[in-house]
């Protein structure tokens, strides 16, 4: 017998996703291309680039993308803030790391500086 999946059937948002990666790759784990996806699952017309966008989606979008996730309608309204924070965040980790010795050395291997 198979087990019964575990919630949360979908992936959950990577730190500095903006709403629209995220339902790009909502549309990649599913296996369907990302205007159809919109189409369908969010009832989002073939013609509206402006919706696809996700800068400001309509509430009907995020009403359907909230039920389908399971995710608060405030924290969608949210994702752009969640995504400055944590930007902001893993830059101020970036510059901690880097400002110690280990760190320069490692990041100067890996990005070696132009002449």
């Amino acid at each position: 017998m198979k087990p019964e999946p575990t919630w949360p059937l979908h992936p959950p948002p990577g730190d500095v996703d903006t709403l629209r990666h995220y339902v790009q790759s909502l549309a990649r784990h599913y296996g369907v291309p990302f205007k159809i996806f919109c189409f369908y699952a969010l009832n989002i017309a073939h013609d509206d680039e402006e919706a696809r966008s996700f800068i400001q989606p309509p509430e009907a979008v995020l009403e359907r993308l909230s039920g389908g996730l399971g995710l608060a309608m405030k924290d969608l309204r949210m994702f752009e803030e969640r995504r400055r924070r944590n930007l902001a965040r893993l830059s101020a980790e970036f510059e901690e790391w880097i400002s110690t010795p280990e760190g320069r050395q490692r990041y100067e291997w890996a990005i070696p500086q132009r002449p």
